[in-house]
């Protein structure tokens, strides 16, 4: 079995802008962003320079944490290739990585959205495109690459792979919502599964949805997320037997099942839900430190 496939998942997970003027700025986010696909990938606007001579300026721009991911994402690729990833494979986790590149830039611009106008996305659009962002659709194809298989085109379209795969990918972008609300309610981000809730449910609420008032004592603040955490993990849970189920259909599928990977395929995406539930009780991303009295 290759090593590489969770190593480069890593890799993937760093293009997210974590630096206070790519996070804040869509701008700024999107041109870094564009530079990572056209460095990794050789497609884009600048796709005529070369690798190098791109790094060169990246570095001129980028502190050496943003430049690292541009690096390492172009040794990881070629890597892959080298290592024998087939080409349709290729063609699909650099589609994946894609989309998952321009969702971090999504969220950067409703960031932006809500810090200036107070506008929040729909619920529907939120779902869709953390979905994306969270990830787990890129890991996905990667453990195609891990168990050095490459499944059809028309097994990959069958709607009940279609719906695992995104069944698992919510599971794993709500458990972070769920466990990364208090944390961000304190820093005051309010993007997040579990704030959006009680304003897709109440559109005249969202603009007195207060996230300081939960935590200054306000009982309606507190009270509307309660219950939004509590219709989160209700959905959460749904969406764990929905995996439970689908996986099930999918192994008593004739046309699924006949093929000798597809049950090796099928626990590979549910551990992707099931390592991150693990996960995400032990990390200590997820720990909300205790206010400090001044």
């Amino acid at each position: 079995m290759s090593w590489h496939a969770s190593t480069v998942v890593r890799c993937w997970r760093y293009v997210a802008p974590t630096s206070s003027r790519m996070s804040s700025d869509p701008t700024e986010a999107e041109s870094y962003c564009a530079l990572f696909l056209d460095i990794v990938f050789r497609h884009g606007r600048k796709s005529t320079k070369t690798r190098p001579e791109l790094l060169k300026e990246a570095k001129h721009k980028y502190s050496s944490s943003e430049v690292l991911p541009l690096r390492l994402g172009a040794e990881w690729w070629e890597d892959m290739k080298r290592d024998g990833m087939p080409i349709s494979q290729q063609a699909r986790f650099e589609a994946a990585a894609t989309e998952y590149v321009m969702a971090q830039v999504q969220t950067v611009r409703w960031n932006e959205q809500l810090a200036s106008k107070g506008k929040a996305p729909s619920l529907p659009d939120y779902i869709t495109v953390r979905r994306v962002a969270v990830g787990a659709p890129l890991c996905i194809v990667a453990s195609e690459y891990d168990l050095e298989i490459d499944l059809d085109i028309d097994i990959l379209l069958d709607p009940l792979v279609q719906a695992l795969q995104a069944a698992v990918s919510d599971h794993v972008a709500w458990i972070n919502d769920i466990l990364s609300f208090p944390k961000e309610l304190r820093l005051g981000e309010v993007l997040n599964l579990v704030c959006l809730l009680p304003i897709h449910n109440n559109p005249c609420a969202a603009s007195g949805l207060d996230p300081a008032a939960a935590l200054n004592g306000n009982e309606g603040g507190r009270s509307s997320f309660g219950a939004a955490a509590c219709r989160a993990w209700e959905m959460t849970a749904s969406r764990h037997e929905e995996c439970v189920g689908l996986a099930s259909r999918i192994m008593d599928s004739p046309h699924l099942s006949a093929n000798p990977n597809m049950e090796d395929y099928v626990r590979a995406i549910c551990s992707i839900a099931a390592g991150n539930w693990a996960w995400s009780l032990k990390c200590n991303r997820y720990i909300d430190p205790p206010a400090t009295s001044e």
